[in-house]
């Protein structure tokens, strides 16, 4: 494994805050704000090209450069790590995700993982995601809660991402925006592909691949200060942060969301408000039809009880 190289822009937003908060909350690997500081003593993080400390404090448009060094050896060993487990034959496993776990080990972030978890409780994983990633066949975002399939042999990994990529697989979330969505239910028909200039971001542009999200508002609420929206949302692709870079496009980002929201921070949520609450598709060994649900995980629960008392937009 060779080393990597991450260059960063600073948005406005992150404009005189610490570097490694500005960096925990830009890349989209998950590392721990330890492992940044140790980077920053050892010069493997440059702002414009110099070494700086690690109080230091960014600058909109800074350049930050971000050297991860080749680990001198990569072991992923089992942890008993709390994983909900809702189904599990010989073939797959279903996970309800907690929000706030990483999903695979990456750089700043070698345990402490779901496929360490995994790693405890089942006695097989398929290989074919390679040694850091046994059995992901998919993945959510860190602090995206809900429902995944692991796969537990190469049968099964060979099966499910064949559903993946034909779009076979029904996937749907919950999430929270800000705002009031334009329709009832609506398409969002438009390509993701990087930012031009803040390259840890994605966003709707003409050179990207095609993305599809499709959403039916649920409940609307007028706080009289301003309006959110509980949506249900289906995803025709998987683009990396689909769900976030369109509702945020529309001027509907979701609630909690560092990167997407500018005013994430002022509505006290641990974890930015979106789940994956439906999940079906074919068994890799018998074809038949599986469906799971999960239930809202607790953060959003408590938002949406600061809600109840809050005007109900029904005219929608």
């Amino acid at each position: 494994m060779e080393n990597t190289l991450l260059e960063l822009t600073v948005p406005d937003d992150y404009h005189l805050e610490r570097i490694d908060r500005v960096i925990t909350q830009l890349l989209e690997i998950d590392m721990s704000r330890s492992y940044i500081q140790k980077l920053i003593k050892t010069g493997d993080i440059r702002v414009n090209g110099e070494t700086v400390r690690a109080n230091y404090k960014a600058k909109t448009d800074d350049s930050i450069s971000v050297n991860i060094p080749e680990p001198e050896e990569i072991d992923v060993t089992p942890e008993d790590i709390p994983l909900e487990i809702i189904y599990e034959d010989d073939f797959i496993a279903v996970i309800n995700k907690q929000p706030g776990l990483v999903v695979h080990p990456g750089p700043g972030n070698w345990d402490g993982t779901m496929v360490n978890g995994l790693l405890y409780r089942l006695k097989n994983l398929s290989g074919i995601g390679g040694a850091l990633r046994p059995g992901i066949v998919h993945r959510l975002d860190r602090d995206t809660s809900g429902l995944m399939v692991v796969a537990k042999n190469d049968l099964a990994h060979s099966s499910l991402v064949e559903q993946f990529a034909s779009r076979k697989v029904v996937k749907k979330y919950a999430a929270v925006v800000t705002g009031r969505p334009h329709e009832p239910h609506g398409i969002i028909d438009a390509p993701i592909g990087r930012h031009r200039v803040y390259r840890h971001k994605m966003t709707v542009t003409e050179s990207g691949k095609e993305a599809v999200t499709e959403y039916d508002i649920v409940k609307m609420w007028n706080t009289g200060i301003r309006i959110f929206s509980l949506l249900d949302v289906r995803i025709h692709t998987g683009r990396t942060h689909q769900i976030r870079v369109h509702l945020s496009s529309e001027s509907n980002p979701i609630v909690g969301d560092p990167i997407y929201s500018k005013k994430w921070e002022k509505h006290r949520v641990p974890y930015l408000l979106l789940a994956s609450v439906y999940l079906s598709f074919r068994h890799p060994e018998s074809g038949a039809m599986l469906e799971f649900k999960a239930d809202l995980p607790e953060h959003m629960k408590e938002f949406l009880g600061r809600l109840s008392d809050c005007e109900v937009i029904s005219n929608f």
